[in-house]
């Protein structure tokens, strides 16, 4: 068990130098990366399309409200470890977690509201959560000073 924290922990110093992201509110398509730290983005692109989110032992707070959705849709890829994502959608829209989202000792809760009209917005998560956690919610845990 060590040995693979080690090798996380290892993994994540590696990513903390490679990778960047690409993230502003009007980025259509983001590549939001959270390493050892927390990151907030409050989105107000159009379209959004959805993109990217990596958390490795940091947060991540994706507040969706105020986006215009890609008329495909938004596909969102996690890759979470050891850390978290919260992602915050307006009411009516419906997360679907694909059956290629996997959560390895880790949890998965969406407390947005359900509807039964399918002429809603969809956006479709995906990737790997890994002793971690993904929330989505209509209401943040903390409203942002803006």
């Amino acid at each position: 068990m060590q040995l693979m924290f080690v090798g996380a922990l290892g993994t994540a110093l590696a990513a903390k130098f490679l990778l960047e992201s690409n993230a502003e509110p009007t980025t259509e398509e983001i590549d939001l990366v959270s390493i050892f730290e927390g990151k907030e983005l409050i989105s107000s692109a159009d379209p959004f399309y959805g993109g990217k989110v990596t958390a490795m032992f940091g947060g991540v707070l994706l507040d969706l409200r105020r986006v215009q959705p890609a008329p495909t849709g938004i596909d969102l890829d996690l890759a979470v470890l050891m850390g978290g994502v919260s992602l915050v959608v307006p009411d009516g829209w419906k997360v679907k977690a694909s059956d290629n989202l996997r959560i390895i000792a880790g949890g998965f809760t969406d407390a947005t509201k359900p509807t039964a009209d399918d002429d809603v917005p969809v956006l479709n998560v995906r990737g790997v959560v890994a002793m971690g956690g993904f929330a989505a919610t209509t209401k943040p845990p903390v409203e942002p000073v803006t």
